[in-house]
């Protein structure tokens, strides 16, 4: 492969996502993210829900034994937060993609994420801070509707 064709490619979807709308980036992102999400089911977020009885408080107050994320109990039962350390993503890692657009495929994942862990309850989560965006954490916010 030649790397210079594809430093040049990813600086150009750099540019390109500074440009795309949140629908955008969402419908660009949706197929990577649940790619991202089924690996995070499967040897995260899945087993410690079912060990935690299934109940988020005690998810959120326990999701950092895990790996390098933080939960936060905002109101019992309704409001939740992912807080993640460092951005891990290989397309910022590896590819060097800076754009705070990125965020929306770690959204995304989290979308797919909690409509495995609880299919019965209607959510919607919300990038607060990025690490992209020159924050020092990235936190996602899930609020339950119900």
């Amino acid at each position: 492969m030649d790397k210079e064709f594809f430093d040049k490619w990813f600086d150009g979807l750099n540019e390109g996502l500074d440009k795309m709308s949140k629908d955008e980036c969402s419908r660009l992102f949706s197929k990577c993210a649940y790619e991202c999400a089924c690996d995070a089911l499967k040897y995260l977020y899945r087993d410690l829900f079912v060990y935690c009885d299934k109940d988020l408080d005690k998810f959120f107050s326990r999701v950092e034994e895990k790996k390098n994320v933080k939960g936060r109990v905002v109101e019992s039962g309704k409001i939740y937060e992912l807080i993640f350390t460092s951005c891990d993503c290989p397309i910022h890692t590896e590819a060097e993609i800076e754009s705070n657009r990125l965020c929306e495929c770690s959204r995304q994942s989290m979308i797919c994420v909690f409509k495995e862990l609880v299919p019965e309850r209607r959510f919607h989560i919300e990038c607060i801070k990025s690490i992209l965006s020159g924050d020092e954490v990235c936190c996602h916010r899930i609020i339950f509707d119900d």
